[in-house]
Order: structure tokens, then sequence, then C-alpha cells
């Protein structure tokens, strides 16, 4: 299933819109979560026309029981790109901060459900496996079922394969996950795969390998 583009989002400068909360969502740990967060972050500030001085951005860390990405952030403090802030503690921002959009990095397990609160949108990357399979259809189920007390206004956006080989392994796999998309209601597009790349698992954040889905799910989002 294709996204469908929505019309042309304005710049940093246009008048402020409501800050928008989109959550990067799996059920267990290991799924990339965190390398899509910090991304999709760097890439949407990008396109919102964000600044060191004007960030259009906040990245919150909820995933309390590793911490991966503040971590990260915390011995590497340059690839907080221009736009992009990372937000202390669990709790979103007021309106007066001024943010377009907050990413939210979210737990793996039981704990994932309850980080959730408040998203507006949510993003599934999957790791193309046989398990990565069943814990995506875990996940799905887990997320109809407590939607409604967690987030009832949240939408659920799209699935986005990470670390993808050229492989007949993870050509099968994906045929399956497009299955499972496809048996969603309503069904879930699938974004453009995200290859596994040295640049990738480096974190490397002019690597291009997000490109495509970071666009085709920021036109779909309408930020």
């Amino acid at each position: 299933m294709t996204l469908m583009a929505a019309p042309p989002t304005t710049d940093a400068r246009s008048p402020v819109k409501a800050t928008k909360v989109l959550a990067v969502g799996s059920q267990k740990g290991g799924a990339a979560k965190s390398t899509t967060s910090l991304y999709l972050a760097t890439r949407f500030a990008e396109y919102l026309g964000g600044t060191e001085e004007n960030p259009v951005v906040g990245l919150l860390d909820r995933d309390v029981t590793s911490k991966n990405l503040s971590e990260m952030l915390r011995l590497h403090p340059e690839m907080v790109r221009p736009g992009v802030r990372l937000l202390p503690g669990k709790e979103l921002p007021g309106a007066s901060e001024g943010l377009r959009l907050v990413v939210i990095d979210t737990p793996p397990g039981i704990a994932a459900i309850d980080s959730l609160k408040s998203a507006d949108l949510l993003v599934v990357p999957v790791i193309p496996s046989q398990q990565g399979a069943v814990n995506l259809v875990q996940y799905l189920r887990n997320i109809k079922g407590q939607r409604v007390s967690v987030s009832p206004h949240m939408r659920l956006l799209a699935l986005l394969p990470a670390a993808v080989r050229n492989t007949k392994l993870h050509r099968e796999v994906l045929a399956t996950i497009g299955d499972i998309a496809g048996t969603y209601d309503p069904p879930l597009p699938m974004l453009p795969p995200v290859p596994l790349r040295t640049a990738i698992e480096e974190w490397n954040l002019d690597a291009h390998e997000y490109d495509a889905a970071a666009k085709e799910l920021f036109e779909y989002a309408r930020i």
C-alpha cells in the first residue's frame, strides 16, 4: 500500500501549529527504535527549517530501562543536529516550547504501551526476521486492545522495515510483513525499507538510507 502524499507543509517560519507527537514503537528490543527515532527527528527538523536557535523537533527518550538514545547523545552531543532538541525526563514539553513535533523513543515489552500516552502518531520499525514478524503481530494486537486507554486519538501510520539485507530470507519475511500490514484494520502502509549499512549502524546522520522513508512518512503525517 502506497502512502498518499499530503499537501506541501509550511516551514518553521509559518504560524505555529499545535505540537504533534510521533512515537516509534515495537514489541521487542533490537528493532531499531532508537536509530529510527534519531534519523526521523533529524530529517523532520531539516524539512521544517529548524535551526540551532530555533529548534522545531524534540527528541524524548522514554526507554527508561536502557536509555540507549540518551546515553549515545550524551557521549556524542554533536549528533543532536540543528533544529533538534533532546528533551529531559519522560514528560512532553508544554506548548510554550514552540516545537512542531516531538519524536518519542519507546521501550520494549509491557512498558511500551504505557509510553505511548499522548502520542498522536505511531510508526513501527520491524526487523525482517521470523521472530520480528511474530513480535509485530503481538504488538499490533496490544495496540488495538489498549488504544482507547492509552491514546484514543493515536493514529498508527505505517510499518518501517529496518536493517534489511538483500537475501532470500529477508525478501520472504518482508512479504509476510506486507501480508500482516494488509490484514490490519485499516490496512497499514509499509514505508520504503531501510537497508542495513555500516553508516546506519554507526549512526552517521549524513547517510541517506532513511531519506525515502522519512520523506514519505513526513508528507503522510501532515506535520
